[in-house]
Order: structure tokens, then sequence, then C-alpha cells
């Protein structure tokens, strides 16, 4: 038997549980998880902080910058967090 070819986990974005079909998630989609919802939207040049915990053993945590990816895995938290600028 085969096994179906998409699965999806759920991760937590900001403590929010998401359904996630791939098997890696961007820094940019995880910003646009993280402010789908916000009422005013955020500027158009906020930056983001994320730091990521519970994945997989060869990379629990760690820091997620712009135009990178992580494996990711049922149960993963991400902390997606405006950086103030001073």
């Amino acid at each position: 038997m085969s096994q179906p070819a998409k699965q999806t986990v759920t991760i937590f974005v900001n403590t929010r549980p998401e359904e996630w079909p791939k098997e890696k998630i961007s820094f940019e989609e995880l910003v646009a998880l993280a402010i789908k919802d916000e009422n005013p939207p955020p500027a158009p040049n906020t930056q983001y902080t994320i730091v990521y915990s519970k994945g997989h053993s060869d990379n629990l945590k760690g820091k997620l910058t712009a135009g990178k990816s992580v494996k990711v895995k049922d149960g993963m938290q991400f902390d997606v967090d405006p950086t103030l600028e001073s």
C-alpha cells in the first residue's frame, strides 16, 4: 500500500495552531501567517525576528532569517515578532 503524498502538520505561530501542508516553511510564509489577522495591518516596511523551537532533532531550535526556510515538524513552535527600530 502507498502512503498519501501530502500530509499536514500542526505548527504554532505566536501560539496559534496552523495546519501546514509542506515539508518546509519559509521566513516569508511565517510572517504572512503571523500577520494575516492583524487589524490594522502592520506598516509595509516592518521587519521581523523569527525564533523557533521543538524542531527536528538535528535542528531543535534557532532563528530564521529572511530568504531562509526550515523543515517543519508536528508541534513545532514559531515566535514571529516585529523588530523595533531605534
